[in-house]
């Protein structure tokens, strides 16, 4: 009975101090809930999610572009704080029912209703979590930091980031033609959960 009753006082300790770290380390600062907090800007959802199978509205207006050929390269994109350099852009158009055609791999995909690049507000889209990741730390990126872009008939601009928010999957307000020059790049967030959107918007440097 000794030994019983010695076992069970050692149990109630253990319990006991597991119970004090479990409340004293978040006052500590040892445990973090998670990425730190990005600023939210909230859209109403129009019902065309931005989510696989990555459907967007089906008329944007103002604009006509059919885009290139599915094989064509279109650009070259250069993230130097996430390590990226000389990403290939495709353009891509949608399937006969409303569906976003994703170029593969570690590309990228030029929405071709958008803008074309250079011109107006050109929507690029990249892989967080599957298919090489390209764009896995893309919330990483905060306004001032450049992204450069080669077209392919090798013209080299210049882009400064000016936003990032958090977006919900169904704001697609972020494809919409824009009166200036811009990218506007994005991906699914977080990792593995895909329940929202990092939206990146950039500008020329010399805007």
């Amino acid at each position: 009975m000794g030994a019983m009753r010695r076992n069970l006082i050692a149990g109630l300790l253990i319990a006991g101090g597991l119970a004090l770290m479990a409340t004293s380390v978040p006052a500590l600062g040892l445990l973090r809930a998670g990425p730190q907090a990005v600023a939210i800007q909230p859209i109403p959802g129009l019902g065309d999610p931005l989510s696989p199978p990555h459907q967007h509205a089906k008329f944007l207006p103002g604009t006509g572009s059919t885009g290139a050929g599915p094989s064509q390269v279109v650009a070259y994109l250069s993230i130097p704080k996430l390590g990226i350099k000389n990403a290939q852009v495709f353009d891509r158009g949608v399937d006969g029912g409303g569906n976003m055609l994703i170029a593969k791999g570690y590309a990228i995909t030029h929405y071709a209703n958008s803008s074309p690049i250079g011109s107006g507000n050109a929507v690029l889209y990249g892989h967080d979590d599957i298919e090489g990741s390209i764009f896995a730390r893309l919330q990483e990126l905060a306004v001032g930091d450049e992204l450069d872009v080669t077209t392919s008939g090798g013209e080299a601009v210049v882009y400064h980031v000016t936003t990032r928010t958090i977006v919900a999957p169904t704001a697609v307000e972020i494809l919409r033609p824009t009166n200036d020059v811009r990218l506007t790049v994005f991906t699914c967030w977080p990792t593995w959960v895909d329940s929202k959107r990092v939206v990146v918007t950039a500008v020329p440097a010399t805007a």
